[in-house]
This record gives structure tokens, sequence and C-alpha cells, in this order.
């Protein structure tokens, strides 16, 4: 079971009304899911929410619980003002505990390696998943030590995942990749015609030696 939990207040404003909810800190939501009858109207305290959020994303389960009632659930959309970005609407998902459910899980890439002649690019921030919804992972954690030349690569098929959790993402899907790192021609002309500049002010010095003595 969940053992994180968020504090909600079942919600009496609705409609237009919830303006005056926002401006006193509050975000409006709803939850809804396979196990709760119809949809019960709940909100958040704003900074609280967005803190939480911000740590667990879409696949962390959850209690959310409120005056005469508590739930298990994702966090399933979150609506933001395009400007302030700050959220105006929650979207609570309650799911059957019994059943698998599929959610998109964030990557952690670990233990990235210096390469002078590659960069690590990452194609995928996340891949996902299916299985019950106590058993989806806050985020999977990939370990890119291996990744040693341009070239290599982690593919979802190359991800140990625990055996009750199904990627549902292509096996063949890249998500990490070395890329080689290429000089930029007037780089390498530029470092040829400093090579060459002091090749000739050496020869020029041993020239000026050899006159000396």
């Amino acid at each position: 079971m969940a053992n994180r939990t968020f504090e909600a207040q079942r919600r009496t404003v609705l409609g237009k009304k919830v303006k005056r909810m926002r401006r006193e800190g509050r975000v409006p939501g709803i939850v809804y899911g396979p196990v709760v009858e119809g949809t019960v109207p709940v909100s958040v305290d704003s900074r609280d929410f967005l803190k939480f959020y911000q740590s667990n994303g879409h696949s962390t389960l959850f209690d959310l619980t409120w005056e005469d009632g508590s739930q298990s659930v994702f966090i399933r959309d979150v609506q933001q003002d395009p400007v302030r970005r700050q959220p105006v609407h929650v979207d609570f998902f309650a799911p059957n505990l019994l059943m698998p459910v599929r959610a998109m899980v964030p990557l952690v890439l670990h233990n990235p390696v210096q390469i002078a002649t590659g960069v690590l690019t990452e194609s995928r921030t996340e891949i996902e998943v299916e299985a019950l919804p106590a058993l989806i992972p806050h985020q999977i954690d990939v370990d890119v030590s291996m990744l040693q030349q341009p070239g290599d690569a982690i593919r979802v098929g190359d991800l140990t995942l625990p055996a009750e959790i199904t990627a549902i993402t292509d096996a063949d899907e890249l998500l990490v990749l070395i890329e080689a790192v290429y000089q930029e021609p007037e780089a390498e002309a530029a470092e040829g015609a400093e090579e060459a500049e002091e090749t000739a002010a050496a020869a020029e010095s041993d020239a000026a030696e050899a006159t000396e003595e």
C-alpha cells in the first residue's frame, strides 16, 4: 500500500466561483476512478501541492485524505496557468488496487563517464510500464557507466525491471546514446595554423642559436 499521504478538503465551491478559491491559495480538483462513485470534488493547498508534485510526479501512488474520505491515488493530470505556471486544477485517479494499470515513469541516469570523444545524449526521459498500482515505481534508475565510447547505447530492452513490472514502451526504443563529437573544420584549421607557427618559431630559435655558436 502507499505510504505517502497528502491532505485535501472536500470542495463545495464549483464552476466559476473557484477563481476566488485560487486567489486564496487553494487549487480545485477531483477524485475519480473505478473505485469512486461519480467524482469527489476536493481542493488542495497550492504551495504544498506544488512541492509534493515536483517530488513525486505522476507515477507515485499515495493516500489522499479529506474530511470524510480517503483514497489511494495517482496524480493523473495537472492543469497549469500558461503564464505563471502555477497549478489551476488537479485530477486524482483512484485505481482498483487489484488490477494492473499503466503509467509513465521517469528515468534517472546514474554514474555517467566523461568521454573526450563523445557526449551523453538522453533520447527519452520516461517510459510507460504496467503493474499493480502499488508496484508502479516512483522512478527507474539507469546505470550509464557502461557507456564508454561513441555508439554505445541503452535501449528499453536493456533495462532490468522487477518481474512484476512490464515495460510497455517498445524494447527497441533508444534511451541513452554516446554521440561522437566532431571538431568544426575552422577549429581544425586554426589548430593546424597554430602548430605551424610554433614549428616555425622553434626553427627560427634553433637557427639563432646555431648562428651564435
